[in-house]
């Protein structure tokens, strides 16, 4: 197999890789025992991709004082309030403490706004914000009342939703958010896509006229086309996702005209093909290193998320780094075919994605042959033919040994802490076993000279 990666990168980017490069394996406690593995050279991407990867597992195991550069005093940093430790969610795997750096945080962010033209043209670093996303990602929790506007603001942020399942919002919940919209009048409204599109079936129903934001921005999990649909229907204003992790920062924007964007600035991108069965080598794993955060050096690591390369030029003009058609989903959400085959979530969901009736489903794999799809069906949908549209792509899917029981619900609560899984495989399955394997990556371990392969999603 032919590696598909092709790419340029902007003046100064291999220096900073380099520096990167050489800051962790000389000077970062975590990274001692990989100079065995690096190969030396000029060629600085070659010594990247025969380095291990790090992983959740690893980041516990020395973290978060074990990526500070030696040099640092990271108590003294954290009593003069410099830097502070922040926990991840934990959505799908161990919670990973940080040393946040909010000054590189703010810079990642502001560089990803130039992959955007509506985003470069409205963000100012100090513009309004609404978000709506669950309180246990970020914002304000409280389970047992409501709170005021007022104790959900912070800054110029403010916070519309307080309460984690979306299935048990009220009308007069929702109808509190799009009065707040209004009145805040934000510049960007930042989403969960699936807990916006909760919010814009509600405006739909309703045949409600709401405030138009000149940006929506989806973070916090992948959208469905389904989700996006709702929501363009709802608000109409131009709406791109951008894609990171509390660890790594932003990673990829997308432009205006759909593609994801490496943000170059700030991280480089290794990219590990799956083998053809499993719908490579465009598409495959991603490997993140940060650059320039003077506080938490990661290297290669593993952010748990598969994708699509673009094969072509994006209209927009960007080329700089990698250019990606999608972001597939999380690797624990790939489910098989009837033939062990990877099916990621975005591959279902383009799937079914024009069948009419379906407000918002989930896919659940019990056996490597049976599946449940609960969906929640729009109003005045004819039950007996949409059950009969569903199963045409759900046998494309995943072959015509599968057996699929059809479940209609009235609601599909999210995930802990508050993230929807549009798939979700109950079987057990090894992500790593779909990829190709003359390209896979080789983790260390200490009590061998030689690399060993683990890929933990």
């Amino acid at each position: 197999m032919t590696h598909p990666l092709k790419c340029s990168y902007p003046e100064g980017y291999e220096k900073k890789c380099l520096n990167a490069l050489e800051t962790a394996l000389k000077k970062v406690p975590a990274y001692h025992s990989w100079k065995s593995a690096d190969i030396g050279g000029k060629n600085v991407f070659s010594r990247y991709k025969a380095l291990p990867l790090l992983d959740k597992a690893l980041m516990n195991k020395y973290g978060p004082t074990g990526f500070v550069p030696e040099g640092l005093d990271l108590k003294k940093a954290l009593a003069a309030g410099k830097v502070e430790i922040v926990k991840t969610s934990g959505s799908t795997g161990d919670r990973v403490s940080n040393v946040w750096y909010q000054p590189w945080w703010d810079a990642s962010e502001r560089s990803s706004w130039k992959l955007n033209s509506s985003a470069a043209q409205v963000c100012t670093g100090s513009h309004r914000e609404a978000i709506l996303a669950s309180p246990l990602c970020v914002g304000f929790h409280r389970k047992d009342k409501y709170l005021s506007r007022e104790e959900r603001s912070l800054g110029r942020f403010l916070f519309l939703n307080e309460r984690v399942n979306p299935v048990h919002w009220t009308e007069r919940h929702m109808s509190r958010m799009l009065s707040e919209l209004t009145e805040y009048r934000p510049v960007i409204l930042e989403a969960n896509p699936s807990y916006l599109a909760r919010l814009s079936r509600f405006i739909n129903r309703n045949e409600l006229k709401v405030y138009k934001p000149p940006l929506i921005i989806f973070t916090y999990e992948n959208p469905s086309i389904l989700h996006q649909r709702q929501i363009d229907k709802a608000f109409g204003v131009p709406m791109a996702s951008s894609y990171g992790s509390t660890e790594t920062a932003y990673v990829f924007m997308q432009c205006e005209c759909g593609k994801f964007h490496q943000n170059t600035e700030h991280c480089h991108v290794d990219f590990i093909p799956f083998s053809g069965k499993h719908g490579g080598p465009q598409t495959g794993a991603i490997l993140v290193t940060t650059l320039a955060n003077p506080w938490q050096s990661l290297l290669r690591f593993d952010i748990g998320d598969i994708v699509t390369l673009s094969s072509e030029a994006c209209p927009c003009g960007r080329n700089d780094g990698l250019t990606l058609d999608t972001i597939e989903g999380r690797a624990v959400n790939i489910t098989t075919s009837s033939n062990g085959r990877a099916v990621t979530q975005a591959a279902l969901d383009r799937a079914i994605a024009d069948i009419e009736g379906i407000a918002e489903y989930q896919l659940i794999q019990t056996t490597p042959y049976n599946y449940s799809f609960y969906y929640v069906p729009e109003e005045n949908h004819i039950q007996k033919k949409l059950r009969v549209s569903l199963r045409k792509p759900l046998v494309a899917s995943y072959g015509k040994k599968a057996r699929f029981e059809l479940l209609e619900v009235k609601g599909i609560s999210p995930d802990p802490p508050g993230k929807y899984r549009l798939t979700k495989p109950l079987i057990s399955i090894n992500p790593r076993n779909f990829l190709e394997t003359s390209y896979q990556p080789f983790p260390f371990t200490e009590k061998s000279k030689h690399p060993h392969y683990e890929f933990l999603s």
